[in-house]
């Protein structure tokens, strides 16, 4: 296809939109609100589970203060129990959280992934001809598994944790305002810390997430071409191509890490710094006589729990920069334009006598590189037409713009009298039948990929689709018949097999337009010559667009239209054009030119 950009590939992550972490977590909590209740309710454990974390410290004091200093071993037992009561609904809550977090997780990586791969099925082919298929993939896999996570649990921990900081922050101002003071003395290097962490780790995890993408679509192109790695013994070559996207990974999750190694023991020290502050200075306070040794050890409770909620916010910030790169991406792609799409009031088609015009059809994957040029074409109810052409001329374009797969950028397409952009996307396709060059197939059963086009076909209509184009014979030699899975992409199956597959599936449906686009160029000759026995009658009974290299398959095509660089240049019969002389009798003569034996002597 002439002027399509294969050759360029585009590297989301490095034209990733730069959105804040506040509007990225604010799209990515509507995923919550379907499942508030249980979150509501997942919200009201957390909070009665922070409140019986905070007991402990608490009843030291008493027991010291009040049953220790006093020798009160009854009051030590009843306290004792009281222990042992506030850890078993500790055990309880935990166990409630756990599983709603649980739940609401992975709902919500339900609907977010069933969102994305939603949208994957709407975009145009345009989105898929500049991106590889591995770092698509990695957005419906990788990115939305991190963003699962801090959706969920992260969000859920950030709440309890915010929650007891604000808590203990009021008990030990309540406790001994003084000793606060000087607790919280280390907080501003924290904050500030933090932010400098903030700027550097954002980029490292960037760089992570960017790095095993470029993994994911190694694989995935290696696995999918497993044949001609090995056919063209390239294994090493592509062990070599792998090590170096696996190694980028490596390095740049290593950076990751070192960054992250940093943050954490500081924090820790930062911790530790404050509960010496506090121990210093609450001694000196118990040994004047002005605090008690019960409120000194609760206070250094208190500290301690005050420091891990910051550790644990501090990890759910490195975590927030890890899963915001991914949550750019997939943002992006939920808000991709939908370039073909169905415009408001847009109707459904009915019956289909299958008349067909392009008017001045101008079209390029790159507007400002035309691949079809005022294309003005008729093509009659039932009528047989041939495309043929140079290769890169627009042939198969032309059927793409039938197809609605793309937009031309001038002229418009009818069908029947209807502008094609005016009726439901799914009707016009219902109508059209389409048995392309390289079949595709899908893991499955022979049976099942026969009737994707039709699941509620009967088998007697998938035995007659597959008698009319040679292939029920084959099908039956089968130990397992039409129930045998032919394996991903019908790798058990022959390419010409595969292709007849396709063939049967295209006719049951019984489209009124059939467009084959270089259909019999995998078959074998004899089975080529059922084919076209069969396709005699068929095409007699609907519109058919023929695509060929192979003129000996069109020469009896009602019409012939030549397309070369973009236009119409020649169109009739195949005897008319060979009088005629160009282009047409040009392509006919070198592929049916004798070959010039050669002398050995």
């Amino acid at each position: 296809m002439m002027g399509h950009p294969w050759d360029i590939i585009i590297d989301e992550e490095k034209t990733e939109r730069k959105l804040s972490d506040t509007v990225l977590v604010r799209r990515l909590l509507s995923y919550v609100w379907p499942h508030k209740i249980r979150f509501l309710l997942l919200s009201a454990l957390v909070i009665i589970g922070s409140i019986i974390n905070l007991l402990p410290p608490y009843l030291s004091e008493i027991a010291i203060d009040k049953y220790m200093m006093k020798g009160d071993l009854q009051g030590l037992g009843t306290i004792g129990l009281l222990f042992l009561l506030v850890f078993l609904s500790g055990w309880a809550i935990s166990y409630g959280q756990t599983y709603l977090t649980t739940w609401v997780g992975r709902k919500v990586e339900y609907d977010l992934r069933m969102s994305v791969f939603n949208k994957l099925q709407l975009l145009s082919l345009n989105y898929y001809d500049t991106r590889e298929a591995g770092r698509i993939v990695s957005r419906v896999t990788n990115d939305v598994d991190n963003l699962t996570d801090l959706v969920t649990s992260g969000t859920i921990s950030t709440f309890a944790d915010l929650f007891t900081l604000v808590a203990i922050v009021g008990i030990m101002f309540y406790m001994s305002p003084m000793l606060a003071f000087m607790a919280f003395m280390v907080i501003p290097v924290i904050v500030a810390f933090t932010w400098l962490y903030g700027r550097k780790s954002r980029e490292a995890f960037r760089r992570a997430r960017r790095t095993i993408s470029g993994v994911t679509a190694h694989v995935e192109e290696t696995v999918s071409g497993i044949k001609e790695v090995q056919s063209y013994s390239k294994e090493k070559e592509t062990r070599k191509e792998f090590e170096k996207a696996n190694v980028s990974n490596l390095r740049a999750n290593v950076s990751a890490a070192r960054v992250q190694s940093i943050f954490f023991p500081a924090v820790g020290v930062f911790g530790a710094l404050g509960t010496c502050i506090v121990l210093w200075a609450g001694g000196m306070a118990v040994i004047a006589g002005i605090l008690t040794l019960g409120v000194l050890i609760a206070f250094l409770q208190y500290v301690s729990r005050f420091f891990w909620p910051i550790q644990d916010l501090s990890m759910f910030y490195s975590n927030l920069q890890s899963a915001m790169a991914g949550a750019e991406r997939v943002v992006d792609l939920l808000d991709r334009e939908i370039q073909v799409k169905e415009k408001e009031g847009a109707y459904a088609l009915q019956a289909v006598k299958g008349t067909i015009a392009f008017e001045h059809v101008t079209f390029g994957y790159d507007p400002d590189q035309p691949v079809l040029q005022d294309i003005d074409l008729r093509i009659g109810a039932k009528e047989m037409i041939a495309v043929v052409g140079p290769t890169g001329g627009g042939k198969t374009s032309l059927i793409s713009l039938l197809c609605r797969f793309y937009e031309p950028q001038k002229g418009r397409i009818m069908l029947d009298g209807h502008d094609i952009k005016d009726v439901t996307l799914r009707s016009l396709r219902g109508h059209i039948g389409i048995v392309l060059q390289t079949p595709f197939l899908f893991s499955g059963s022979i049976a099942e990929n026969i009737k994707y086009g039709k699941p509620d076909a009967s088998d007697e209509e998938v035995i007659d689709a597959s008698r009319a184009v040679g292939l029920h014979e084959f099908v039956e030699s089968l130990p397992e018949g039409y129930n045998t899975n032919v394996g991903e992409r019908g790798e058990r199956l022959s390419m010409g097999q595969r292709q007849l597959v396709s063939f049967a599936r295209a006719l049951l449906r019984n489209p009124r337009i059939l467009i084959l686009d270089e259909a019999t160029s995998s078959i074998d000759a004899y089975t080529e010559l059922l084919i076209q026995k069969a396709l005699r009658r068929i095409l007699m009974e609907r519109t058919s667009i023929v695509i060929a290299h192979r003129l000996s398959t069109i020469r009896n095509a009602g019409r012939i239209i030549v397309i070369d660089k973009g236009r119409v240049v020649q169109e009739g019969t195949h005897d008319e054009l060979m009088k005629e002389g160009g282009l047409y009798s040009h392509l006919y003569e070198m592929q049916f030119s004798e070959v010039i034996p050669v002398k050995v002597e």
